[in-house]
Order: C-alpha cells, then sequence, then structure tokens
C-alpha cells in the first residue's frame, strides 16, 4: 500500500515513506516484556529519513533483521 501511495501522490510532488519499528516504549506496548525503542529516537531517525528522501525507513534493530531477513534463503 505505501509503495502504490507513493507512486500515486509523487507526480504531485507529495513523499510517503513507510516507517519500520519495533515496540516503542508507549502506553499502547505497557505490557510488553521485550526490549523497545525510545520514541524520542525514533522520531528523530524518522525526520533524518524524511529529510533525507528516503522511501523505506528502518527505525531500529528489530525492523533491520526483519528486512533482513526477508531477503534470505528459506532455510534461514
Amino acid at each position: 500500500m505505501t509503495n502504490a501511495l507513493r507512486q500515486e501522490l509523487a507526480p504531485k510532488g507529495i513523499h510517503v515513506a513507510g516507517l519500520h519499528v519495533g515496540y516503542m516504549d508507549t502506553d499502547m506496548a505497557s505490557g510488553v516484556t521485550a526490549p523497545k525503542s525510545d520514541p524520542a529516537v525514533i522520531a528523530e531517525v524518522a525526520l533524518d529519513g524524511l529529510a533525507a528522501d528516503t522511501a523505506e525507513i528502518l527505525a531500529d534493530e528489530v525492523s533491520r533483521n526483519v528486512k533482513r531477513n526477508l531477503s534470505a534463503p528459506v532455510v534461514a
């Protein structure tokens, strides 16, 4: 969906970025015991990605691992 919106809105000068992040330390994830990212750090990474005109922002190690593993062989 993000890619479809990106392509549709690009001719209008609208930049669409996908922000990928694991758990953040917010009320919504208060019951999660897994490691969580600091929302302020994620916001900074997101703004840096937007400023760099990045299409896909991998904001933390969890999202980078997921992306890396999506490209791995099935046995991985």
